[in-house]
C-alpha cells in the first residue's frame, strides 16, 4: 500500500467505508509495554446489516467498533517505519497482539500493518479461523497520526541497529537478543540517559548453547543512570569491579551464565533491590553485606556452601531463594527467617523444621487415622471395587492407606437468611454480634478493607460423620483478596471459631459496598446453602516428582513406581472422585501441578507436609472463581486443629 497516494484517511471493511472517531484515535509509546501502542474506533453506519451478515457481536448496539495494537522495532529518525504481519490477531516475531471491540468474537485479523511517513496502512482480512465457509471481509484503512506527539524517551529499542541514527540521550530502554559481540560495543556508552539494558539469549526449548557475551568491562560504569541489567544464558563469568559504582541500579538479573564470585562492592550497592543470580558458579557471598534496600535474592544454583548471616540483618530482605545449592550449613539465625526458599529434603538437614505451634508451645499429638477411610469398610468398599475392576489389586494395600475421609458439600439453594448457622458458601457470615467483621490494613492502599467471607461450616451438624472437627459451634472462613496471592503476605487467610452456635446472629445484618474490600464486585460473593455428605478423597499423582512425602508408611513400595502412579488418574483417581462428586469439601487432596497445599504450608511454616491439612478446599463453583478454574485452600496444622487453635492458616490457590 503506498501512502503517497492518500489524501484522506479513511476506513473500510468489506468495501464499506466506517467512521473514524477521531478524538477516539491515537497513537502513543505505552506506559507499560514501552511500545508504539496505536488505538482506533470506527463506527459503523449500518448496525442491523453488519450483524446479519456476521462483522458485529450481538453486544454492538450504537455500532461502534475499536481496534488496538502494538509494535516494536520500528523507530526511523523519529518516525514509526515498518510492517508488522499477523495471523490470528498474533505478531509471532514480536508476541503482539491486534485486538478487537465489537467485532464478532470469532473474528480474526490476518494481513499487515504498515508504519509509514507518519500513516498507519492496515490491509487484509477478517474471517473466522474455524470455518473455510465462514464469511470473511476484506479490510484495508489508512490513518494519519503525528509523529512529533511521541515520546521516544519511554520507548524500548529492540536492537543496536534500530539506535542508528537516534538521538543518543533518548535512549533509555535498550533490549539486545542473541548478540554475537563478546563485550559491551562503543555505540552504547554514548547512550548517558540508558535505564535499562538488556542482554537476552533466545532459542529452542533445551537448547544449553550461551551467548559469547563474556565481559562487561571497567567502563560500565560511565552509564551512572543505569537501573536495571538483564543477562540471561551467557559466557559471562566475572563482573569488573566499577560495577559497584552504578549506584541508582535497583535490579540486577544475570541467569544462567557461568558467573563465579562477585566483587564484594557489589554486596553494599545501596539501592539494589532485586538481585536474580540463579544457574551460574558462585561459591562465596562475603560475610560482611550493607544492602539496606535489597528485597529479594534468587542465588538459587549455584556453588555456596553457607549463607552468612550478616544476610538477614538487611531491613528490608523478604526472600532468600537458596536452593540447590551444595549447603553444608546455615548460621542458627536462618530457622527463624520465613523467607528462606529451599525444598523439604534441604530445610530438613539443615535447619530445625519441627512445627512450633501456632500459640509457639510446639506440637500435641493427634489421631491420624480419624483422617483416614481405611478403616471404614463401608465408606471403603466402593474404592476396593474400583481397584479390582482396574486391575489395580497388587498395590490395594498401598492406595487404600491414602484414601482420605473427607467431608464433602454439594450447593443447594440460594441462601434466603431465614436459617442461622446452616453451611453456607458465599454472601455474608452468621457472626455473633460480640465479634466484629475482620478487617486488615493494606499498606499500599493506606486503606483498611473488610476480609472476604467464603464459607461457613455448622460443626454441630457434621459431628457424627468426622472426628477431627470440634463437636459444637462453627467455623468461618475468610481471607483477604484473590490479588494476594503470589505476593510476600503469607497471612491472607482468616479462620475464626465460634464454640456456641446459639450465639450466632444473622449476616443479613451486614450490608457492605464494593469499595469496602480490596477486590470484589458487588461486596460478597453469591450466597448458596449447601449440604454435607461423608465421602472419600484420594491423592493426585500428577506432581507426585515433588509431592513424595505420599509415599511414606504402607505406600512406600510407591515410591519408585513413577510410570504406575502417572498413569493413575483414569483408572483410581478419577472413578474415586465420580464416587460422591462434591462441589467443596473438608480434609481432601487437591490437583496440584506443583507442590501440593500442605508442602506448600510446611515450606513456609515448618512442620511435615504430612501433618498439615486442607481443612477447606473451595472449587471454582457458584461466581467463586480461583483463576482458571482453580481451587481455594484453607491450610491447618493438624497439632493446631487438635488444640481447637485456628489462629494460624495457610491459604493458597491452584489454577488450571
Amino acid at each position: 500500500m503506498e501512502n503517497d497516494q492518500i489524501k484522506l484517511p479513511y476506513f473500510k471493511i468489506d468495501g464499506q467505508s466506517y467512521v473514524i472517531q477521531e478524538k477516539k484515535t491515537k497513537w502513543v509509546i505505552g506506559e507499560l509495554s514501552k511500545t508504539l501502542y496505536t488505538e482506533i474506533s470506527i463506527h459503523s453506519q449500518d448496525v442491523e446489516s453488519d450483524k446479519k451478515k456476521g462483522l458485529l457481536d450481538d453486544y454492538s448496539g450504537n455500532g461502534e467498533i475499536s481496534f488496538n495494537f502494538e509494535a516494536s522495532k520500528i523507530y526511523k529518525d523519529g518516525i514509526p517505519t515498518g510492517i508488522c504481519s499477523y495471523s490470528e490477531d498474533k505478531n509471532p516475531e514480536d508476541y503482539t497482539y491486534f485486538r478487537k471491540d465489537g467485532l464478532d468474537y470469532l473474528l480474526y485479523f490476518f494481513g499487515t500493518i504498515e508504519y509509514k511517513g507518519g500513516w498507519v496502512l492496515i490491509e487484509g482480512e477478517l474471517k473466522n479461523r474455524y470455518g473455510e465457509d465462514s464469511p470473511k471481509f476484506p479490510i484495508k484503512a489508512a490513518l494519519q497520526f503525528n509523529p512529533a506527539s511521541l515520546d521516544w524517551n519511554n520507548y524500548k529499542f529492540r536492537s543496536l541497529e534500530e539506535t542508528n541514527g537516534s538521538d543518543p540521550h533518548i535512549i533509555r530502554l535498550l533490549e539486545i537478543t542473541n548478540p554475537t559481540f563478546s563485550s559491551l560495543p562503543e555505540t552504547i556508552y554514548s547512550f548517558e540517559n540508558l535505564e535499562y539494558l538488556i542482554i537476552q539469549r533466545i532459542g529452542n526449548y533445551g537448547d544449553k548453547d550461551k551467548l559469547p557475551f563474556a565481559d562487561f568491562g571497567e567502563r560500565i560504569a560511565e552509564l551512572k543512570n543505569l537501573k536495571q541489567i538483564t543477562v540471561n544464558q551467557a559466557t559471562i563469568s566475572s563482573l569488573p569491579k566499577s560495577f559497584a559504582n552504578l549506584i541508582q541500579l535497583d535490579r540486577l538479573s544475570i541467569i544462567d551464565c557461568e558467573l563465579g564470585n562477585l566483587p564484594d562492592g557489589i554486596w553494599k550497592m545501596p539501592k539494589l533491590e532485586y538481585v536474580l543470580l540463579g544457574k551460574n558458579k558462585i561459591e562465596r557471598i562475603p560475610d560482611q553485606i550493607q544492602m539496606p534496600s535489597l528485597v529479594y535474592l534468587d542465588i538459587e544454583n549455584n556453588l555456596l556452601k553457607t549463607l552468612p548471616e550478616s544476610l538477614l540483618q538487611q531491613p528490608n530482605l523478604t526472600t532468600i531463594k537458596a536452593s540447590l545449592n551444595p549447603l553444608e550449613e546455615l548460621p542458627f539465625a536462618y530457622n527463624s527467617f520465613n523467607g528462606l526458599g529451599l525444598n523439604m529434603q534441604e530445610k530438613k538437614r539443615l535447619l530445625d523444621t519441627a512445627y512450633p505451634g501456632a500459640d509457639g508451645k510446639g506440637a500435641v499429638k493427634w489421631d491420624e487415622s480419624m483422617y483416614l477411610a481405611e478403616n471404614d469398610q463401608l465408606l471403603i468398599s466402593p474404592v476396593e471395587k474400583i481397584i479390582d475392576t482396574n486391575e489395580l489389586s497388587e498395590y490395594k494395600e498401598e492406595l487404600i492407606s491414602l484414601i482420605k475421609r473427607s467431608v464433602g458439600f454439594n450447593l443447594t439453594t440460594e441462601e434466603d437468611y431465614a436459617a442461622l448457622g446452616n453451611h453456607r458458601f458465599g454472601g455474608k457470615p452468621d457472626l455473633p454480634e460480640s465479634i466484629p467483621y475482620p478487617t486488615f490494613f493494606s499498606d499500599y492502599r493506606n486503606q483498611e478493607f473488610n476480609y472476604e467471607f467464603i464459607a461457613q461450616i455448622n460443626c454441630e451438624e457434621i459431628a457424627e460423620i468426622q472426628d477431627y472437627l470440634p463437636r459444637t459451634g462453627s467455623l468461618f472462613f475468610f481471607f483477604k483478596s484473590f490479588q494476594f496471592f503470589g505476593s510476600e503476605d503469607q497471612n491472607i487467610g482468616k479462620i475464626i471459631y465460634v464454640e456456641d452456635n446459639k450465639s450466632l446472629a444473622s449476616g443479613d445484618r451486614f450490608n457492605f459496598k464494593e469499595e469496602d474490600f480490596y477486590e470484589l464486585m458487588d461486596g460478597e460473593y453469591q450466597a448458596n446453602k449447601a449440604d454435607a455428605l461423608l465421602t472419600v478423597s484420594a491423592p493426585s499423582f500428577y506432581a507426585s516428582y515433588v509431592n513424595n512425602y505420599l509415599f511414606e508408611g504402607k505406600a512406600e513400595s510407591l515410591k519408585d513406581q513413577d510410570d504406575f502412579t502417572y498413569d493413575l488418574y483414569e483408572p483410581f483417581e478419577k472413578p474415586v472422585q465420580e464416587l460422591h462428586g462434591v462441589d467443596h469439601a473438608m480434609n481432601a487432596y487437591a490437583f496440584t501441578q506443583h507442590e501440593s497445599p500442605e508442602l506448600q504450608a510446611a515450606l513456609a511454616w515448618k512442620g511435615d507436609p504430612q501433618d498439615w491439612v486442607i481443612l477447606l478446599l473451595v472449587s471454582s463453583k457458584g461466581n467463586f472463581q480461583w483463576g482458571d478454574a482453580g481451587e481455594l485452600f484453607f491450610v491447618i496444622h493438624k497439632s493446631d486443629l487438635a488444640k481447637r487453635d485456628f489462629s494460624k492458616v495457610f491459604v493458597t490457590m491452584e489454577s488450571s
